[in-house]
């Protein structure tokens, strides 16, 4: 997790930067009296608040700033220097414990970014992206490489996987890409926008279980493997938490 402090009265940064006219910060490797970024952001003033997100946001791959930021200060960026980057994108409203389970099950050295966005197949909503940060934060538990990426909740559109996927694949080559996403999302992969064109860009696709059987597993990753000979399909294993999900819990 991102550390940062706000300065305290009469202290003047040594190496500043600016961010966004409005964000001054300087990298540290001291954290003493530092807390999560997360935690500074009801006691700013709301533009203060949205261009800390931004800022953080901007450390992670999908953002247009992130090569902006890694020449401005490269120590502040993540996943550079990586093979691999997984990413685990969705609505996530509200965040439970089958998302949870997903990122549990994921191997711990694995890079993996956390995408909250809105809802690809209805129209788009307006965001707040402080509050959903702070909720967000608030709930999900991370391993050391797993990152809260809020790009997409600073954007009022809808970000289809293949567009982002895309553009990283233009500027990063050589990068493996790949997603991590529940069984029921593998199986509506071939609805997906674009689909045909998204799968031959992907790398791996890292499953977590949703009471599926094994038959339904092969047929699944024989599908996508029609669309990309090539892909790694990973069945992560089940779990307790299979029979969760976010449209439940918001009907309740």
């Amino acid at each position: 997790m991102f550390k940062a402090r706000t300065p305290q009265p009469g202290e003047k940064l040594t190496t500043p930067f600016k961010w966004k006219e409005t964000v001054e910060f300087e990298f540290t490797k001291k954290t003493i009296f530092m807390m999560a970024w997360t935690s500074l952001l009801p006691d700013l003033l709301p533009t203060d608040a949205r261009n800390l997100v931004d800022l953080a946001s901007a450390r992670y791959p999908v953002s247009p700033d992130y090569e902006k930021l890694h020449g401005m200060c490269p120590e502040l960026v993540v996943g550079y220097d990586k093979d691999e980057w997984v990413f685990f994108g969705g609505t996530f409203s509200p965040w439970h414990s089958g998302h949870q389970a997903c990122l549990n099950l994921l191997p711990d050295e694995k890079t993996c970014f956390v995408l909250p966005d809105r809802n690809p197949w209805k129209d788009v909503q307006e965001v707040d992206p402080v509050l959903s940060t702070i909720e967000l934060a608030g709930k999900i538990k991370f391993k050391a490489h797993q990152f809260l990426v809020p790009t997409f909740l600073l954007d009022p559109k809808k970000n289809p996987t293949v567009e982002w996927i895309e553009n990283l694949k233009k500027a990063y080559p050589k990068k493996k890409l790949s997603l991590l996403l529940g069984f029921d999302s593998l199986v509506n992969i071939p609805t997906w926008t674009r689909a045909q064109e998204l799968l031959p860009m992907l790398d791996t696709l890292y499953v977590a279980s949703r009471l599926e059987k094994d038959d339904e597993q092969k047929n699944a990753e024989a599908v996508v493997k029609k669309m990309n000979p090539e892909i790694n399909v990973v069945f992560l294993g089940h779990h307790a938490h299979e029979s969760q999900s976010s449209t439940k819990l918001r009907k309740r």
